[in-house]
């Protein structure tokens, strides 16, 4: 699928999904809020110590949910529109969007099927320049970036066999916009991802054979692909073969052939490894493999475990990543996901969890999402380590929320060798690591004190070149009370601390910000 014209494609998908489940949704729900947040920082701009200006920021918000599911389509998340006026330092007046939407829908029923996304937020373009927890405070550091997916995808069994099959094709889109007075030169994205696999499972055996595809082109120019922008394609058959030990273990070989074909640089050879997958009980899972790849072993290790009144999630990874994949995974884990499982015992049925999970997250005040890394563009394919792990802890009165997380990344050739500074394409070759901790206690039945604490560091990993050993950190923190007026109306206050501070070439640019808010939103 070409890269031209994601926006109406994509678009499109969703709008499907609308009308479908407007037809047919059993659970459909639209909620229109609007919310204004009063702010006193006393550095605007996020400028160095000595020439700091204080300033009033109003920010207002109108936004609308969405959660709808019907037979064969569902529609869930969020579209907002915040307007940022400034009282002195009217140039940064700005008007951001902010999008998370997913949608699905069975076309034709258990054979075609389609997903589709868009998520519109603002984030950084240097992994070594300010990262302030806000957008209040102006910073040329900052842009909208917004990634798209469509993925038709075939499944089904074949006539009277037990062989499962799925072709899938998924694309993926980034388009890097402006936010305020603040250009960027970031250049659009796309890739796509295939897969097609036939798989079976008779008795503790089983088997599955695959073939993938993907492409990067990390320049994508009036919606078309040209060579002059270079792209990347990474081609891999695989087989594996599975045994069923006991109820609990299964246990895996894998072996297949790749083929890579990179910018200036090219590959192809034998992969093969091993996997496993642990469920001692329903609440407990633990699995990964580990292979062997051109650029060196490749692995993926996934734990969890949940409690009625805890959730605990751990991850460790080493393998390939582009620009727009990276987008489209969601930043930090997911506050929402995690109150989901440690409900799950407690709430079996899935829509009362879901308002349970919403009314808890209002009482709270906790945030969205846990610290995490953050995601840049990257002009060649990244090789990845990353290691992440998080819990929730919920009691009658109090909550906690803990994420610590370590990512490195490189850009590599097609040999599998990291690409010189001067290749790379950008300051994509770090490391981050950090983590973050959120804290709520229920005063009253209406009101919860609130607190967050969020750290990042980012170091160059080349010891070369202009951002040689540089290195930056990023704290964030906010304490505030979180309350609810009445059924539909919420209200916050509190203060908010942010402090940027870089060594080596960038040294002398570090400041701090001190902030001042309140704010009250209203559900319709």
């Amino acid at each position: 699928m070409r890269p031209s014209l994601p926006l109406r494609r994509t678009a499109l998908a969703l709008a499907c999904c609308t009308a479908v489940a407007g037809a047919q949704a059993e659970n459909w729900r639209i909620t229109p809020s609007v919310g204004i947040l009063e702010t006193y920082t006393s550095n605007v701009n996020d400028a160095p110590s000595g020439q700091e200006v204080g300033d009033w920021v109003t920010s207002l918000t109108a936004a609308v949910g969405v959660a709808g599911e019907g037979r064969r389509v569902k529609l869930n998340g969020s579209i907002a529109v915040t307007t940022d006026l400034y009282a002195r330092e009217n140039q940064n007046n700005t008007i951001y969007p902010t999008v998370n939407l997913f949608g699905s829908v069975e076309a034709i029923e258990r054979f075609l099927f389609i997903d589709a996304t868009a998520n519109v937020s603002q984030t950084y373009q240097n992994a070594f320049g300010p990262q302030p927890g806000n957008n209040v405070n102006a910073t040329a550091n900052r842009y909208t970036n917004q990634t798209y997916s469509l993925s038709p995808y075939l499944k089904g069994v074949l006539g009277a066999t037990d062989i499962v099959y799925e072709v899938r094709d998924d694309n993926y889109w980034t388009i890097a916009s402006q936010y305020g007075d603040f250009d960027n030169n970031l250049p659009n994205t796309y890739a796509n991802n295939f897969l097609a696999y036939l798989a079976s499972q008779k008795g503790r055996a089983g088997w599955r054979v695959e073939y993938n595809r993907y492409a990067y082109v990390p320049d994508v120019v009036s919606g078309e692909r040209t060579d002059s922008n270079g792209k990347y394609t990474i081609q891999l058959a695989r087989g594996i073969l599975s045994y069923q030990y006991d109820p609990a273990l299964q246990v895996s070989l894998r072996a297949g052939y790749e083929d890579d074909q990179f910018l200036l640089t090219s590959s192809s050879g034998a992969i093969y490894g091993a996997g496993f997958q642990w469920n001692p009980n329903e609440r407990t899972q633990v699995g990964g493999f580990w292979e062997e790849r051109f650029f060196g072993p490749s692995y993926q290790l996934n734990a969890s475990h949940r409690r009625p009144n805890s959730a605990f999630n751990a991850n460790a990874s080493r393998g390939l990543t582009t620009t727009p994949v990276s987008f489209s995974i969601p930043a930090g884990a997911n506050v929402a996901q995690f109150l989901d499982s440690a409900f799950t015992t407690r709430i079996p049925d899935p829509a009362q969890r879901a308002e349970a999970v919403e009314q808890f997250l209002s009482k709270t005040g906790l945030p969205p999402t846990l610290a995490s890394p953050v995601s840049y563009y990257g002009a060649s394919i990244l090789l990845t380590d990353a290691a992440n792990v998080s819990f929730a802890l919920l009691g009658v009165r109090n909550a906690l929320t803990f994420s610590l997380f370590y990512l490195k990344q490189r850009p590599i050739s097609g040999t599998g060798d990291v690409l010189p500074p001067a290749l790379q394409g950008g300051p994509n070759d770090n490391t981050q690591t950090g983590g973050g901790v959120g804290f709520s206690h229920q005063l009253t039945g209406l009101t919860s004190f609130v607190a967050n604490a969020s750290y990042n560091r980012t170091t160059s990993n080349v010891s070369e070149g202009a951002l040689s050993d540089t290195a930056s950190n990023n704290v964030n923190a906010s304490v505030g009370l979180a309350t609810r007026f009445g059924p539909k109306t919420a209200g916050t206050a509190g203060v908010s601390y942010y402090s940027y501070r870089p060594t080596d070439v960038l040294d002398g640019r570090g400041y701090d910000t001190f902030n001042v808010y309140a704010g009250v939103n209203h559900q319709f």
